[in-house]
């Protein structure tokens, strides 16, 4: 069961994803929330408040996976396909998160434009982190022979990152399959490839 705060945050992000943040007011996010004006203010002081937990909640609590996290030292480094994994299973649970706010899964996209300017800053530090994380794991297996020495690891960390974002909006726009379906059948198909490529 959600606690209040988390249930005022969906409802909100309902009406935001329907009507747009300018054209809902205050009023109209109170008596959504079937609480008190008290009860509501209690957790959230204003309108932008409330964007701002939203948006936190929907999107960036999604993004920190992409942050390296401190190694154990007898616990090695994580691979290339831990690390990918980690990244599409946070997009998937993101998107899963959406469906169940509204079957109208395109709503994720209208909404990241939307809040593109207030939160852009912190989307491009967490794909500089999830970056970095990916080529600093293709050096590791270059340097131990795992890897050809002819792929870029730079490259191979931009071509992960679209390949997740890619594959997460063709899926959404063509609403075949669940994400997690079509991550699941193309991103380690991908890997995989890489790997066969000749180590030199």
């Amino acid at each position: 069961m959600k606690d209040t705060k988390s249930s005022i945050i969906e409802c909100a992000f309902r009406l935001f994803l329907e009507h747009g943040y300018e054209n809902t007011s205050l009023s109209n996010l109170v008596k959504a929330s079937g609480l008190s004006k008290g009860a509501f203010y209690h957790h959230f002081k204003d309108k932008e408040a409330l964007h701002d937990a939203t948006i936190h909640y929907f999107f960036i609590r999604f993004f920190t996976s992409a942050e390296p996290e401190e190694v154990e030292p007898l616990k090695s480094e994580p691979g290339l396909e831990e690390i990918v994994g980690e990244l599409y299973s946070g997009y998937s649970h993101l998107i899963a998160e959406i469906a169940t706010i509204t079957p109208d899964l395109s709503a994720y996209y209208r909404f990241l434009f939307s809040i593109l300017p207030k939160i852009k800053p912190v989307i491009a530090q967490q794909i500089a982190a999830a970056r970095l994380r990916i080529a600093s794991s293709v050096r590791r297996d270059q340097d131990q022979g795992r890897f050809s020495l002819s792929l870029s690891p730079d490259v191979v960390a931009d071509q992960c990152l679209a390949l997740i974002e890619g594959a997460g909006l063709l899926c959404v726009l063509e609403g075949k399959e669940s994400i997690d379906t079509v991550f699941r059948r193309t991103i380690p198909t991908y890997l995989k490839s890489l790997r066969a490529i000749a180590v030199n």
